[in-house]
């Protein structure tokens, strides 16, 4: 590669802008690009403080100064200029894309370079090592991965950062820095490009949805989740909802799903849920999801089990089920008569027993609902 057309930054400077760009760029001024390349390779030293290995484009990218100085000669949009900072950085471009200033001249590169130095990055970033990865969860790196995601979105290349995040897909959603990485491919990309993710998704979503940061990230990927792999992922869950149901992080992965009122997905979880609404009334995030089942199509099938049931006084007097007999009462009140009145019918024989505790709520409830 002949370099011989740029010759000094200075120089970069007069052909590209015309002029200085910024105060910043006056240490710059003069500095040779062509002397350190032999054969059109840069040759790299060690820095003075002992770091990695830089040149001197790396060692500017690594400064505030020097990173913007960099970036207003990439500003110029001409393809000498690009080219020749691909070719002082290439090297060193995980460091670059995971350092507190780097990583601005990483993020502008990859939308300035041509595909074929795009994919040299790809490989780079992927093939000896995740390098994906370990950008994604890291405070800087997970920046300029989002900004790589969004400059490939239209491009072959995604499947190197689809495949790289598919491999380390339950890692990455337990992490707290790693998961927005997968969130902002559900964000960007198309569901083909994001299909790998959505089947790691699939085999990972009951250890996720146990994982009290797992959950959390799952709701995030089911509530933007598109295609037809959405409906293999919520039948998948139902499927497990009675144990996803009484697991204490579990049970919020049922809970968002149930949230997207999806009427066949809802109608078949109020189902599969029958004979468990006792107990779960009585646990904490349980009563939660018994609660949310009353106030949408499920009404019914609770309340039914809660007159047939002899242990609805221990729900009546539980902590967590006492709040759900409140709702099981106000709900019935405003959508269906013949079932609140079965229900008062059934508190009214235990009336006496909830003088005391939670009880008390219901009974006062009870009282100005008549």
């Amino acid at each position: 590669m002949d370099f011989s057309g740029i010759g000094s930054f200075g120089s970069c400077l007069d052909d590209f802008s015309g002029k200085y760009m910024s105060p910043c760029s006056c240490m710059y001024h003069g500095v040779d690009w062509s002397n350190d390349f032999s054969n059109g390779n840069p040759r790299f030293y060690a820095t003075s403080d002992g770091g990695y290995p830089s040149n001197i484009v790396i060692t500017m990218a690594m400064t505030e100064d020097g990173s913007k100085f960099l970036l207003e000669l990439l500003s110029s949009k001409d393809s000498r200029v690009s080219n020749l900072i691909f070719s002082r950085v290439f090297e060193f471009i995980f460091e670059l894309m995971i350092h507190q200033f780097g990583r601005y001249l990483f993020q502008q590169l990859i939308v300035s370079v041509d595909e074929i130095r795009l994919q040299m990055i790809m490989e780079k970033l992927t093939v000896a090592e995740n390098h994906i990865y370990h950008a994604s969860v890291h405070k800087y790196g997970n920046f300029s991965v989002k900004k790589l995601i969004t400059a490939l979105k239209r491009s072959p290349l995604i499947t190197y950062v689809i495949k790289a995040l598919s491999n380390k897909f339950e890692e990455l959603m337990t992490d707290p820095t790693g998961q927005y990485v997968i969130l902002e491919c559900l964000d960007v990309l198309d569901s083909r490009s994001n299909d790998l993710l959505y089947v790691r998704a699939m085999e990972g979503c009951l250890e996720l949805s146990r994982h009290v940061r797992g959950v959390v990230s799952m709701n995030a990927f089911i509530a933007r989740i598109k295609g037809p792999r959405l409906d293999q992922l919520l039948n998948w869950i139902c499927d497990n909802v009675r144990f996803l149901a009484q697991d204490p992080t579990g049970n919020y992965v049922v809970q968002c799903v149930i949230g997207l009122e999806n009427p066949a997905i809802n109608d078949r979880i109020f189902s599969l849920l029958e004979g468990l609404y006792v107990k779960l009334s009585m646990a904490k995030a349980g009563s939660h999801l018994v609660e949310q089942c009353l106030r949408l199509s499920g009404m019914k099938r609770v309340i039914s089990e809660f007159i047939g049931s002899d242990q609805l006084v221990f729900v009546v007097k539980d902590r967590y089920g006492n709040y759900v007999v409140q709702t099981a009462l106000k709900e019935s009140k405003k959508r269906d008569a013949r079932i609140h009145a079965s229900l008062i019918v059934k508190l009214e024989e235990r009336l006496d027993c909830l003088r005391h505790g939670y009880g008390r709520n219901i009974r006062t409830l009870f009282k100005s609902l008549q």
